[in-house]
């Protein structure tokens, strides 16, 4: 299957493969119960080799079935790793859950064909309780069914515990993962103020928690294995009871009661096997609508970018903004007025509250205080791996008063995330970067506020010579002179 390809194949070859296993199951038990009754009447060498026969088939199919799960989840796998870009590109709800979250719901759905081949062969299975009535009468069938009918709810009940634990689970792990950045961010201001024992008191009690909650899913775990294990030894258990006293009265012959007792064994095996999988298939439930997620399918308007009632909250104001190449928007408004919240919205990295949006796909070049500086050299962070030439690269940083000996060597190392740089020169690198990707608009968010007064009028003279199509939000002090102005 390639990359691109419809994951609806595996499934589907997982109910063929799933039925499949289920009536060479049954058939085999049947086998069985024929090499034993030969063994019973002396013909031994018959019934050897046809209990040999039944192991090497059913080590043969579980070797086929397991390579077959093997590959089918890699494409399922390769299916949705294809599609990671299109997740990250969409927009995210305001209570979306993590983009971290999609390596682990990539790797809960390529599981669904082993899930599916287990539905199905529990459900195939099923029709063993036809082969028990006729072997056992329908005492033993009505055993199965009633033990069968029992473990339902008993796995519903697990899995729904599981699921609980699971989704504490998750927050808790994303809870420890971002405090952790957060204390290692701030670890020399803890370190100098002699507070490192806090941090590190801090994430362990966070880890102590996550600890407790994988000791609670091992015990449901083991719990519904318990359960699964106890009714099938029950209903095997009755059966056999019930086949003992038929074959004292003479009622039934060895052959058949065999047949019943291994039969019953082998339909509670395939829905054992389901019934252990049950929260499984609910993580691979999850992970589909995590991963329904595709990138907003965009017009192509006359206008660059246009909105009405756009909303970024419930109940915030509502903008109407209708931008053409190489116009100017900046947007002003104190602290905390959500001039950034705006600007994610319009470039298509927040979905909005209410309203609607259109804008064009072309490339986008966002600088902030708070942008990504790559651990790398200065000629990494500029060219982000593409072609350039040098003379072009230095004449850009010439351009935006980044000279003198600190950007002389272009492969001089950054440091992680640009520490090397001061605010001022770590905004105009990432304005250099964006320019020489030739981004066709420029998104500007509190850039002005870390630049001196030199360099301020200088990226005004830069700015003003471009004609990109650029928005920009401030407090106060717009680097642009505009042609449309929002107001927060």
């Amino acid at each position: 299957m390639t990359p691109n390809a419809s994951p609806s194949g595996p499934i589907w070859s997982a109910r063929v493969v799933g039925a499949a296993l289920s009536l060479v199951g049954l058939g085999l038990a049947v086998l069985s119960a024929h090499g034993v009754v030969d063994v019973a009447h002396a013909r031994v060498a018959r019934g050897v080799m046809t209990l040999v026969l039944v192991l090497a088939v059913r080590l043969l199919t579980a070797q086929l079935s397991e390579e077959w799960s093997w590959r089918a989840a890699g494409r399922v796998r390769d299916f949705y790793r294809a599609r990671v870009v299109d997740f990250m590109r969409a927009p995210a709800a305001v209570a979306a859950r993590a983009r971290s979250d999609v390596s682990t719901a990539i790797e809960d759905i390529a599981a669904l064909p082993e899930l599916e081949v287990l539905s199905t062969s529990a459900r195939v299975g099923i029709l063993g309780l036809g082969v028990v009535l006729w072997s056992a009468g329908p005492l033993s069938a009505t055993i199965v069914i009633a033990l069968l009918g029992l473990s339902v709810p008993l796995y519903r009940r697990a899995g729904k515990r599981s699921a609980a634990i699971d989704v504490e689970y998750r927050a808790r792990r994303a809870t420890l993962e971002s405090r952790q950045l957060e204390l290692i961010g701030h670890a020399p201001d803890l370190r100098a103020l002699g507070a490192v024992d806090f941090g590190a008191s801090e994430i362990g009690a966070i880890s102590d928690s996550e600890h407790a909650i994988v000791e609670r899913a091992v015990r449901v775990s083991l719990g519904s294995s318990l359960i699964t294990e106890f009714l099938g030894g029950v209903s095997i258990g009755l059966v056999a009871m019930v086949v003992g006293f038929s074959l004292l009265g003479g009622h039934l012959s060895l052959e058949r009661g065999l047949i019943a007792v291994l039969v019953t064994a082998e339909v509670f095996t395939h829905v054992r096997r389901f019934g252990t999988a049950f929260h499984r298939r609910d993580n691979a439930r999850q992970a589909r609508e995590v991963l329904s997620t595709s990138a907003p399918t965009r017009s192509n308007p006359a206008a660059l970018l246009r909105c009405e009632g756009l909303r970024t909250t419930p109940g915030g104001p509502a903008f109407s903004i209708d931008l053409h190449d190489g116009d100017r928007l900046v947007i002003t408004g104190p602290s905390g007025a959500g001039k950034t919240t705006l600007l994610h919205t319009l470039v298509g990295w927040r979905a909005p509250a209410a309203g609607s949006l259109e804008r064009r796909d072309v490339p986008l070049g966002f600088v902030s205080p708070e942008s990504v500086v790559v651990s790398g050299s200065i000629w990494d962070n500029l060219t982000c791996a593409r072609e350039a030439d040098e003379r072009d690269v230095r004449a850009m940083l010439e351009r935006l008063g980044l000279s003198g000996a600190r950007f002389a060597d272009l492969r001089a190392d950054l440091g992680a995330d640009g520490r090397a740089l001061s605010s001022g020169e770590r905004v105009r690198v990432l304005l250099a970067r964006a320019l020489l990707a030739r981004a066709e608009v420029l998104v500007l968010d509190d850039v002005a506020g870390v630049l001196d007064a030199h360099n301020r009028e200088r990226l005004r003279r830069v700015l003003g010579e471009l004609d990109t199509t650029i928005l920009e939000a401030t407090v106060d002090s717009p680097l642009l002179e505009p042609t449309q102005t929002v107001r927060m």
